[in-house]
């Protein structure tokens, strides 16, 4: 019975209709036309092979194993827009346009140069289902996608980019309504890691789709080169590179990353300021202009006169846990500006579909947007959330990779062009 009643959910949910035909491309037949704006999903294939196993099932609330779960209708196409709202609330969350309220969302503008097609190629689910009164049914437990996203541009008339992601989705509450939630879950967390890919941004922030808002006498999203430094220095002479910012009745911290005034700091400290105040090491004082602001990932561009200091180093990749680790910033008072903190790194996490550095390093509210340095003063990350259950510091602290806060920010560093 549960069997049954979970391969009928799982075929509800796809409303499919069942075709055989195996092609390289899930775009057919597209045509040309639109501008390069949103990003739109155009299909959904399940492209399982018959008898291929997806999961297994457990039933009861003891969860007694009930055996392998078995696909039997080899490719599917999905004709149902379940999928499609999953994709675009998560390409919005990551700062894209996908879809509209327009009635006609599929014609003119919004069609848009580019659309997308998934290839669910496999699944692996561990569900417990049983089943209550009125013979509705409950269900818990994971599943894992692997799956083959494809861009199409309706332009060039050809797939550009094909990017594979693998991710997935737990839910542990037993009042679940049923599989479907598991499964799209698993969908979504794809489609987030989908917009991650560096493939993925290759290819629409290359053309004006960044998450990015600029602003400013600088407002273009293509590439900005940070005139940056390999230089390392003692610790103790980090903080000359490291200013307070003021935005509005809010404060934080922030770094400088380029010789000509380029500062990287949260998009958080900014909020919608346009300009702010910057505040060096011996009090000296300057506006800044907000360039760019990626609110997603939390990072944010500012310019302003670098004060004749040179930019702290930057280095790209997660540190080693247990790499001791220091945080520059101006806790809870712009009187403790420049305090200097030890950790070592707990661990990297991926969290919300997003990377991010975890110490034990002390920061706290005014820290943020500031830097997290190695012992040669390097920046590795950005000083972003903490964790303060009770209103009590626990040690638990993320940082933004480095490197992240460039992606998102479209940013090159001299060393990398010179490349």
């Amino acid at each position: 019975m549960f069997r049954r009643a979970i391969l009928a959910s799982l075929m509800l949910l796809l409303s499919a209709q069942v075709t055989s035909a195996q092609s390289p491309s899930l775009f057919e037949s597209e045509s040309s036309g639109g501008k390069s704006k949103p990003v739109n999903l155009s299909r959904v294939v399940f492209d399982l092979t018959p008898g291929q196993r997806w999961g297994s099932l457990h039933s009861g609330l003891i969860c007694v194993p009930r055996g392998d779960l078995k696909w039997r209708d080899g490719r599917v196409d999905v004709n149902d827009d379940t999928f499609v709202s999953v994709f675009r609330r998560e390409m919005r969350a990551a700062g894209y346009v996908s879809g509209s309220n327009d009635l006609f969302d599929g014609e003119g503008e919004s069609a848009g140069e580019f659309t997308v097609g998934a290839r669910v190629k496999s699944i692996d689910a561990d569900i417990c289902a049983w089943s209550v009164d009125g013979g509705r049914h409950h269900a818990f437990g994971s599943a894992t996608f692997n799956v083959d996203w494809q861009i199409y541009s309706r332009l060039q008339r050809k797939v550009v980019a094909t990017i594979s992601t693998n991710e997935s989705f737990q839910i542990k509450d037993r009042l679940n309504d049923d599989i479907a939630a598991i499964l799209l879950g698993a969908f979504g967390r794809n489609a987030r890691a989908f917009t991650l890919s560096a493939g993925f941004r290759e290819v629409f922030d290359s053309r004006g789709n960044l998450a990015i808002v600029v602003t400013g006498k600088q407002a273009a999203s293509g590439p900005i080169t940070l005139q940056s430094s390999t230089a390392t220095r003692p610790i103790s002479e980090a903080s000359g590179a490291v200013v307070l910012v003021l935005a509005g009745g809010s404060m934080g911290s922030g770094f400088l990353v380029s010789s000509d005034g380029y500062l990287i700091t949260n998009a958080h400290v900014v909020g919608t300021e346009k300009t702010v105040r910057v505040r060096w090491s011996d009090g000296f004082e300057s506006d800044g202009e907000v360039i760019r602001s990626n609110k997603p990932r939390d990072v944010a561009l500012i310019k302003t006169n670098p004060h004749g200091r040179q930019p702290l180093a930057l280095r790209r990749g997660p540190p080693t846990p247990g790499t001791n680790v220091y945080a520059v910033g101006t806790p809870l008072d712009p009187k403790l500006q420049g305090s200097l903190t030890k950790g070592i790194v707990s661990a990297n996490r991926i969290m919300d579909g997003f990377s991010f550095i975890q110490s034990d390093v002390a920061v706290t509210h005014g820290n943020s947007g500031g830097p997290l340095l190695d012992e040669k003063s390097v920046v590795v990350g950005i000083t972003d959330l903490s964790f303060e259950p009770d209103g009590k510091p626990a040690n638990i602290n993320l940082f933004i990779p480095i490197g992240d806060a460039l992606d998102f920010l479209n940013l090159k560093t001299a060393q990398e062009i010179a490349k």
